[in-house]
């Protein structure tokens, strides 16, 4: 394709037509890596744009929305047992369902582009004013101009430190056909790769970025594993304002196996013990907790119960938590089994403050 535009022009030498082939080979690469360098930052823009990803409620309050909605025992399980995977393969899912369909990428591809190509004719345009003594002074001031902008190797530049005489406008006229031809295959290449297949190039991954943005701090509580409400990296207490049933952690009775109802709350004030790995286990009070949990906060408070939604997840995925556990089906109070799916989400709705 490029070879030719190649044609069309007399090259002074064979050296001088294979120094042409070698920075369009590094070119074209060059050009993508600065587009797939700022693509993934546009995602997460775009995507911080959403109403579920505003803010850290707005996206705690759509995700616990769609497990209950999804009706999915499994799912339940692994934002439990595997919160941040869950979480970051749930962004990952979205990001796909926004962007394989429509043309926002496109436009975002374009407009990268159009800016890059703006660049570099700035740079060849500069490069001709100020002349050089040879081709190979020409070029460097080219790449210098676009150092913050284009990566291109030594090896694309070594071509033309035995190119001294050479037309150094015919070169700039070579390059700017070059620039086009490169621009149009690009659009071309664009248009035809699924969004797949462009995520994988990326210089960063857009679920991390919009994890560490909406929610920041990954950590869950040592006993009920509801995430840290924090929020960010930049705090050394962890805590959570509503907290679930014990059992949905993993907790059981150690006599008779049954999975538990209560909360951490009434929990760290009552006379109770546990066990665990992190106390090898050995019997450890509640209310010395911190000593095994230091980074934890978990405010004592015997009158607060876990939320409808909760309680409606134990209920109904009683038994199916207790196989995954290992363990024995919790005593589920009889006030619990009747809350309903619509009580849930109404709970849900008033626990994040969304009418």
């Amino acid at each position: 394709m490029v070879n030719v535009t190649a044609r069309k022009i007399k090259c002074t030498s064979a050296s001088e037509s294979n120094s042409d082939d070698t920075l369009r080979d590094h070119l074209k690469p060059a050009v993508e890596n600065f587009i797939y360098r700022s693509l993934g930052v546009d995602i997460v823009d775009r995507m911080m744009r959403k109403e579920e990803f505003s803010t850290r409620m707005s996206f705690q309050y759509s995700i616990l929305l769609d497990l209950i909605s999804t009706s999915d025992f499994e799912s339940f399980k692994e934002y439990i047992c595997s919160y941040e995977f869950y979480v970051k393969s749930w962004i990952s899912k979205r990001i796909k369902e926004y962007f394989s369909s429509g043309s926002t990428v496109c436009e975002f591809e374009e407009r990268r582009l159009k800016s890059c190509i703006g660049h570099i004719n700035a740079a060849i345009k500069k490069a001709t004013a100020e002349k050089s003594d040879n081709l190979m002074t020409f070029v460097v001031k080219i790449c210098t101009e676009l150092v913050d902008k284009l990566v291109i190797s030594q090896e694309a530049l070594d071509p033309f430190m035995i190119l001294n005489k050479s037309d150094q406008e015919q070169f700039a006229h070579f390059l700017k056909e070059c620039v086009q031809e490169m621009t149009e295959a690009l659009r071309v290449k664009f248009k035809i790769t699924k969004f797949e297949a462009k995520l994988s190039q990326f210089h960063i991954k857009p679920e991390d970025e919009l994890f560490n943005r909406v929610i920041g701090c990954g950590k869950q509580c040592p006993f009920c594993k509801v995430p840290c409400d924090a929020g960010g990296e930049n705090h050394t207490q962890h805590f959570a304002s509503m907290h679930r049933p014990r059992g949905l952690g993993r907790y059981s009775c150690d006599d008779s196996r049954k999975l538990m109802t209560d909360i951490c709350t009434s929990l760290v004030i009552s006379d109770n013990r546990f066990r665990c790995r992190a106390t090898k286990n050995e019997w450890h009070n509640y209310k010395e907790y911190r000593e095994i949990f230091p980074d934890w906060n978990i405010h004592p408070d015997g009158s607060l119960e876990a939320s409808d939604y909760w309680k409606y997840v134990m209920k109904t995925y009683n038994k199916d938590f207790a196989e995954a556990y290992h363990a024995e089906p919790a005593d589920i109070p009889d006030a619990w089994k009747k809350i309903t799916k619509e009580e849930a989400e109404e709970s849900l709705k008033k626990s994040f403050n969304n009418k």
